[in-house]
């Protein structure tokens, strides 16, 4: 990793200010000696993280068809959604429906005549979504035409009331064009066979459980969630499931979990390793003093998640964190702990003193893990998830812009890297 660049030494000289002014107002009283140690102390103040988990809902997807005349409303599955601009407090259900033309003749349909009916016959139009991601589309039917035969699959959202999921049923108006005639046809799909898929707690589960393994040296540490409305799955209704994929398995980490720690641990290891002058800590060194940082964080930090975006292969999650503020630790402390352990050794020049207070501070920073107050200000980092070979991919790669995940990493630490 390349040395800090202009703007990192000044994010580096505003986040250590207060103590270079309180060392700066004390220098004068200091022996030349202790203006040394107190100088070798200064050079590694760092930053700090935190950390919080939640729990999870299921849903099976399901197949459920009704033979309309001549429409055919195959309703393939019911996912809760969040869109990015969704209203809060409202529940978004994305059905995939396929409409086939069972008759000899064309038919023309579009959105505004498929609507969700309630049991009062109140009826509710489709949403149009907006997301920041190509893996959801929803289906724009203005204008559609079906030959004979012919089928249009795709994914029609609606804000639904979750206590009346099994009361509503799908209504489709459709006019078959003759040689010189128009006939409008109705078709029903009642959704009472169709169970609601809702994500929303696993999906903040399974970031949970991310942030835990990689970042926190921890499997439990316990990780915030915000709270959803879930969708009940009725035990006594057969249905027929999309896939022979189990919904056990959609919700296991694709990641190398080992390989994302390890890229973690060497940005925080390259900085480390460039924060001293006199003095050279080893690889193993830099290793036990990140792995106890990931240690006390798994202990002390406080981290939330919370879904931004939710897809039925994809999602946007917030990690809200507040770490360990390593610039907030006491350097008098450090100071006056390695005077003491000084005392009667005999150096050569200054650079002899600079190195061993610097190895001191080194060694001695990691008991200060468990005392040091928080950090004032909540990091906000978004991480991007998908659904790769059945399995749930975090985006932890290095590309240029993924910008929530290398924010994590430098929350994580502290904001120690940059």
């Amino acid at each position: 990793m390349d040395s800090k660049n202009s703007n990192q030494n000044e994010k580096g000289t505003n986040q250590f200010s207060n103590f270079t002014g309180k060392v700066k107002s004390q220098w004068s009283s200091l022996s030349k000696t202790k203006k040394i140690i107190a100088a070798a102390a200064g050079v590694v103040v760092i930053g700090g993280i935190g950390f919080g988990i939640s729990q999870a809902s299921t849903g099976t997807s399901v197949v459920s068809a009704v033979t309309g005349s001549p429409l055919k409303i195959t309703v393939n599955s019911a996912d809760v959604i969040v869109p990015e601009d969704a209203e809060k407090g409202s529940t978004y259900v994305a059905y995939n429906i396929t409409f086939e033309n069972k008759s000899s003749q064309k038919i023309e349909l579009n959105s505004a005549d498929v609507q969700l009916v309630d049991e009062d016959g109140e009826t509710i139009s489709n949403e149009s979504i907006y997301s920041s991601t190509d893996d959801f589309k929803d289906m724009n039917l203005i204008g559609t035409s079906l030959g004979k035969g012919k089928k249009r699959t795709g994914y029609l959202v609606y804000k639904v009331d979750p206590k009346k999921s099994k009361d509503y049923s799908i209504e489709a108006e459709c006019t078959v064009t003759g040689d010189d005639s128009y006939d409008r046809k109705e078709s029903e799909q009642s959704l009472e066979k169709v169970t609601v898929t809702d994500n929303r707690d696993k999906i903040e589960k399974l970031a949970s459980d991310y942030i835990n393994k990689v970042f926190l040296a921890s499997q439990s540490t316990s990780i915030s969630g915000s709270e959803s409305v879930g969708f009940n799955a009725s035990d006594d209704v057969q249905v027929t499931t999309l896939s022979n994929k189990k919904k056990d398995d959609e919700f296991q980490l694709a990641n190398n979990i080992e390989a994302d720690k390890a890229l973690f641990v060497k940005r925080f290891k390259d900085e480390l390793g460039s924060e001293f002058d006199y003095f050279t800590p080893s690889d193993s060194e830099m290793e036990a003093f990140v792995k106890q940082y990931m240690e006390a964080n798994g202990k002390r930090a406080q981290v939330g998640v919370s879904i931004e975006e939710l897809y039925p292969t994809s999602a946007k999650v917030k990690v809200e964190s507040k770490s360990i503020d390593l610039s907030k630790i006491d350097m008098d402390d450090l100071v006056d702990g390695y005077l003491e352990q000084a005392t009667g050794k005999d150096f050569s020049d200054d650079d002899a003193v600079m190195q061993d207070a610097e190895k001191y501070v080194f060694a001695s920073v990691p008991s200060h893990f468990g005392s040091t107050e928080l950090a004032t200000e909540t990091d906000e980092n978004t991480i991007s998830i998908s659904l790769k070979d059945k399995k749930w991919l975090v985006d932890s790669s290095d590309k240029e812009n993924n910008y929530g995940y290398s924010g994590l990493q430098r929350s994580m630490s502290g904001q120690f890297f940059y």
